[in-house]
């Protein structure tokens, strides 16, 4: 046979792989034929009570057991027009940017020394779960008494070397910077989970390749792991996001919204909405609002990686 005759036989080959793989349920639409019943079900579950939320945020109740009225988009016209509200998003942008800062800075630096660790420090892998597996509000508390102005380990620690530590907690200062810490602490273990098992998944041929290229640790990390680590890094970006957007836990336990307002992000104003002033349907109206913004970030983070990775 000639090599003229073998390039042609090669695509009739391929075509009839094709068909044969497609007789035995390994075409392109077999996976998601497989996966609809189960993406049906948990679409069904998540999608009415988003919709049912969305429907009531257009109904208000003139007094508190009183029938609700249909009044459109008033809830959020008042909302938009409320300066509480635009407080709390001024500083939920603030705790947001700082939880995710904060958050993939130290994720990135617990996997890397992670990925590092041998022998009998591989138990410390399994040990970063730990703050996984206490809830918000636990947290809240323990974190509420290390800052404590008076009694606190923090400012116990800090006196030793003749610093005089601040009212943490009091402080319209530093509120929000221990609301910031102790949302990080909380959330850092899935952070850590989803940047190990990239770096696990990456070929140490290609870091082999650029040591023998003679790049630094900080450039081989910096042009070629981290790119490789993106879409592990849009995962953790979309869940610190998420989960500090949605976070009511450590901000209600921790500081309750104060001093004076100072940690009142949009989930503890919708709390505040909901259960302090009874207005449910106002509050509906806030978590709608949540629920787009959560949406349209997660949606920038995707575009801003995909970029990322295709420069890199």
């Amino acid at each position: 046979m000639t090599a003229t005759q073998e390039q042609k036989k090669r695509p009739e080959q391929s075509k009839a792989r094709e068909r044969n793989g497609a007789q035995i349920g390994q075409g392109r639409a077999t996976p998601y034929l497989f996966s609809f019943p189960a993406i049906f079900a948990v679409s069904a579950v998540l999608a009415f009570p988003v919709l049912y939320g969305i429907w009531q945020s257009l109904y208000r109740a003139p007094e508190l057991g009183l029938p609700e009225e249909f009044v459109g988009g008033l809830n959020y016209s008042d909302m938009f027009g409320d300066p509480d509200f635009w407080s709390a998003l001024y500083r939920t942008g603030f705790f947001v940017g700082g939880c995710l800062v904060v958050g993939t800075a130290l994720g990135l630096l617990f996997s890397f020394a992670l990925y590092r660790s041998i022998g009998r420090l591989r138990w410390m892998r399994a040990a970063t779960l730990a703050p996984y597996l206490i809830s918000n509000v636990a947290a809240a508390v323990m974190f509420r008494l290390l800052f404590n102005s008076d009694l606190g380990l923090i400012n116990s620690v800090l006196g030793t070397v003749g610093i005089d530590g601040p009212a943490w907690l009091s402080s319209t200062t530093w509120a929000m910077t221990v609301v910031i810490f102790t949302q990080v602490w909380t959330d850092i273990p899935l952070t850590i989970l989803l940047l190990l098992g990239g770096l696990m998944t990456i070929d140490t041929s290609y870091l082999d390749a650029a040591l023998v290229d003679g790049a630094s640790a900080w450039q081989r990390a910096r042009y070629l792991t981290i790119p490789l680590l993106a879409p592990q890094l849009v995962i953790s970006t979309v869940w610190l996001s998420y989960s500090t957007l949605t976070g009511l836990g450590v901000v209600l336990a921790l500081t309750g919204g104060g001093p004076i307002g100072s940690t009142t992000t949009l989930a503890m104003e919708m709390y505040n909405v909901a259960f302090r002033a009874l207005k449910f349907n106002e509050a509906l109206a806030i978590a709608t609002f949540i629920l787009i913004l959560n949406a349209v970030l997660t949606l920038g983070y995707v575009r801003v990686a995909r970029r990322y990775e295709i420069e890199a």
